[in-house]
């Protein structure tokens, strides 16, 4: 009996013993499972801040390339306020030009009205001299 005993007891423990190994290998196969899913968790996290630094660059390329245009597009506004300046003098500078000219037109004008009535005033006191001769 003491055999038998010691042989039921033995089976009792490997009974125990299966019975916790059936639990230890489920509650290992949960962890393996939560490892798995904190693996996916990590792997979709790291994809998520890969797929936002790639946006994140593009962003900057698209911002660099913004400014770019932009500096281009102030110089192209200097450069065409400067012209705009230059034909301004220029125009300004033709017009002055004008109206001394118109002036001396003016003024040379004159001076031929004056000579063209000192001329006919010339002829005409010889008219009349002519006359007043002849009417002597």
């Amino acid at each position: 009996m003491t055999k038998e005993t010691e042989l039921l007891r033995l089976e009792q423990f490997v009974e125990k013993m299966l019975q916790k190994f059936s639990m230890l290998k489920k509650e290992r196969d949960g962890l393996l499972q939560r490892v798995a899913e904190k693996e996916n968790l990590v792997a979709d996290y790291e994809k998520i801040l890969t797929e936002r630094d790639d946006a994140l660059e593009e962003k900057e390329g698209i911002i660099n390339a913004r400014d770019e245009k932009i500096r281009e597009l102030e110089t192209q506004l200097s450069e065409n306020k400067n012209e705009r300046n230059e034909i301004s003098n220029r125009v300004s500078s033709i017009v002055e030009q004008i109206e001394s000219w118109e002036l001396g037109l003016d003024e040379e004008t004159g001076e031929q009205e004056d000579q063209s009535v000192s001329h006919q005033e010339k002829e005409g006191q010889a008219v009349e001299g002519r006359i007043q001769q002849d009417l002597f």
